[in-house]
């Protein structure tokens, strides 16, 4: 009898006040070799991939259960003989392991809105795929290799999981924890030639916890407006003109018209000098309307993006000179002169349909952008924000990630901007060329901006 009164007592304790919470986010994720030689010879840097999962949260654990993309990129420098003759080789590419997996975390309360973490985590493989590249550096030619790994070629992976949770309202709320593997990550190779997962994860929480109710919280929360900045009043006009130049490349240009065409629909076209593109595009926050109902502190603002590059050299006909672009714009006000941003960002390069090598021409790739916009006074904005690439392909070359912070002043119709960034061009479906595929330099670039209103 007591043991079952002292069973009963811990399960209340443990068990009340439970929430389910859902999280999804980006990896970046490197192996270790168990031999410090084999890292120190070959080029191990991170690779992205996806988190998503859902967990239930009581007063003194947090149990999950998601779906884990590790792996890692690899890259090694070596020689190869052909006839007598040693040709300078690249033995590069990535692997990414899947996994089902479980955690079980104690969290510590800093207080109200942040959480620190730790715990285990415990995968167990779905299997994976493997990409090796084969390049022969002096004469720009390479050769690909892609296979599929099955789960039975893994080993149970098991490690500390640590972390920290902010909460920015009683329903959102962000996570950055680091993974640290413990087991060997592959059942068939020796331990000599072994390895463990090493992973940092940022993620997004989403409480369900009261989604269909009216919540009794009783902290306050930021109100949202539903019309973003993205989107002008109806039937006003905005002139845009914007430059960019840096020491390494030719000065960028680009001049914009956008017009209101409804309240919630925005239209435009502009032209840049890079081979004479022209962008058509559409911003809309109809979205919005499909949201509103539950109440989510959120602005949606949908971007779409047609691109022509008029003096691009034909290779099959004149759909090589056409992208587009299709773009999610997420907005959340943490606070009243703070605006946080993710935009997920899907754009396709070339639409010639041709069986040109390398496999996935054409091409379509996938961009995550992250940002923040700070209003330091009413007219005065700072913001930054991170482009990353999230999709890994046997074209990418250089950066696959770029950065931008700048400085907006407005007065009266007329605003300000002036910039740094390592990107290069200026027109909308840019993102693919300058850290999806070419091979361009990592400096950085001023650039300015004009932006005139006519109601």
């Amino acid at each position: 009898m007591k043991i079952l009164l002292i069973f009963i007592l811990v399960s209340s304790t443990i068990f009340s006040q439970s929430e389910i919470l859902i999280f999804g986010g980006s990896n970046f994720s490197t192996i270790k070799y168990n031999n410090t030689d084999l890292s120190n010879q070959i080029d191990i840097t991170p690779r992205n991939g996806s988190t998503f999962g859902i967990e239930y949260r009581f007063s003194k654990i947090i149990i999950g259960a998601s779906f884990t993309q590790r792996g890692s990129k690899l890259k090694q420098n070596s020689t190869m003989n052909i006839g007598g003759v040693d040709y300078e080789i690249e033995i590069g590419g990535h692997e990414v392991y899947d996994y089902a997996s479980t955690n079980i975390l104690y969290p510590i309360s800093m207080n109200k809105k942040i959480d620190v973490l730790g715990g285990l985590q415990i995968g167990s493989s779905l299997g994976g795929t493997s990409f090796t590249k084969l390049s022969l550096t002096e004469f720009n030619s390479s050769q690909s290799d892609e296979i599929d790994m099955k789960p039975e070629d893994f080993s149970l992976d098991a490690g500390l999981l640590f972390g920290i949770d902010y909460m920015l309202n009683h329903r959102f709320g962000l996570r950055a924890s680091y993974y640290q593997g413990f087991t060997n990550v592959r059942d068939t190779l020796k331990n000599s030639l072994n390895f463990k997962n090493n992973t940092l994860n940022l993620s997004a929480i989403i409480n369900l916890k009261g989604i269909r109710k009216k919540s009794n919280h009783q902290e306050q929360v930021t109100k949202v407006e539903t019309r973003s900045s993205l989107i002008l009043p109806l039937k006003s006009m905005e002139i845009k003109i914007i430059g960019r130049a840096g020491s390494d490349i030719d000065t960028q240009s680009r001049i914009a018209i956008e017009y209101g065409l409804r309240d919630e629909i925005t239209i435009g076209i502009s032209n840049s000098n890079h081979l004479n593109t022209f962008d058509y595009f559409l911003r809309t926050n109809y979205p919005n309307k499909l949201i509103k109902r539950f109440g989510f502190p959120i602005n949606l603002v949908y971007h779409s993006i047609f691109s022509t590059q008029m003096d691009k050299p034909l290779i099959i006909d004149e759909l090589d000179r056409l992208k587009f672009l299709q773009q999610l714009i997420i907005e959340y006000n943490i606070k009243s002169n703070i605006r946080f941003r993710v935009c997920p960002t899907y754009l396709h390069k070339n639409i010639a349909d041709t069986k040109l090598e390398p496999k996935g021409y054409p091409w379509d790739m996938w961009f995550l952008e992250t940002g923040l916009d700070w209003f330091l006074k009413s007219n005065i904005e700072i913001y930054g924000s991170l482009i990353q690439q999230m999709t890994d392909t046997d074209i990418s070359q250089g950066s696959q990630s770029a950065l931008r912070a700048g400085l907006q002043y407005y007065f009266k119709t007329i605003s300000i901007d002036l910039s740094i960034t390592n990107l290069y061009h200026l027109h909308g479906t840019a993102i693919i060329d300058d850290i999806g595929i070419n091979n361009y330099s990592e400096n950085f670039r001023i650039g300015f901006q004009i932006n005139k209103m006519f109601n």
